[in-house]
């Protein structure tokens, strides 16, 4: 959606489109008061589509560069070395769909 942003700033979104907006802002623990705010203007939409993307790309990189130091330490035989990453990494995160992604993660070492 952050390509559908006018030269201008502005974002103007058709109903199903904004609910999905407003799910995935919550999902990233944007807070609901600024989300619906967001929400009420073009240029709030697009601001608030940025930081979802901003968001969303970072937790990636977060949680994914949190797999490949499980994996190495996997590889090199350090079981309880991976799942003492992946536990710190589950209590830092402040993303929920990310902690759960690593949850998971965890106990399939377990």
């Amino acid at each position: 959606m952050e390509r559908w942003i006018s030269p201008e700033g502005r974002l103007e979104l058709p109903g199903e489109d904004r609910a999905q907006v407003q799910s995935v802002a919550l999902q990233m623990t944007i807070a609901e008061a600024e989300v619906y705010t967001s929400l009420r203007t073009p240029e709030g939409t697009a601001a608030l589509v940025r930081e979802v993307h901003r968001r969303v790309r970072e937790g990636g990189k977060r949680y994914s560069s949190t797999l490949a130091d499980v994996r190495d330490l996997q590889e090199a035989g350090d079981a309880d070395g991976a799942r003492k990453v992946l536990a710190e990494y589950i209590a830092s995160e402040p993303i929920p769909r990310y902690r759960e992604w690593a949850e998971t993660e965890l106990k399939e070492l377990e």
